[in-house]
């Protein structure tokens, strides 16, 4: 197994380098390879898009979701299918969302937060520090 870094995904979501791009996706769309993706380069390349490269929610949603079903990636998926999933439908940020996903994943009680946009997802419990 093979870890990948966010400069290879972002140059494959963005195809803004044609050389890098195709380098990236032969990697990447190679069945036989197997590469993990951690949630620590998941969560810098949704930053990077957000801002940097200024992309919508729901573009982002979609580039990180196709990643994640790509057959050579291996990753917290289910993790973050759901991490996704509050992200869409709560209007909270993606680290928050990432947040709940994992408590919720890990049967966590509560999370200490000063952030009130976690009160919206009724299946996590926040504390207020």
């Amino acid at each position: 197994m093979k870890l990948l870094d966010a400069n290879l995904i972002l140059r494959f979501l963005l195809k803004d380098d044609v050389k890098q791009f195709q380098k990236a996706k032969s990697i990447l769309e190679n069945s036989e390879e197997n590469l993990y993706l951690s949630d620590m380069i998941i969560a810098e390349v949704v930053w990077v898009l957000i801002s940097f490269y200024k992309f919508n929610r729901e573009d982002i949603i979609e580039k990180i979701y196709n990643l994640l079903n790509l057959n050579s990636i291996y990753s917290n998926k289910s993790l973050f299918i759901r991490t996704l999933y509050f992200y869409r439908n709560f209007n909270i940020d993606f680290i928050d969302a990432y947040l709940a996903a994992y408590c919720e994943s890990e049967k966590l009680e509560a999370i200490y937060s000063f952030d009130k946009g976690l009160d919206k997802i009724k299946e996590i419990k926040r504390f207020k520090p």
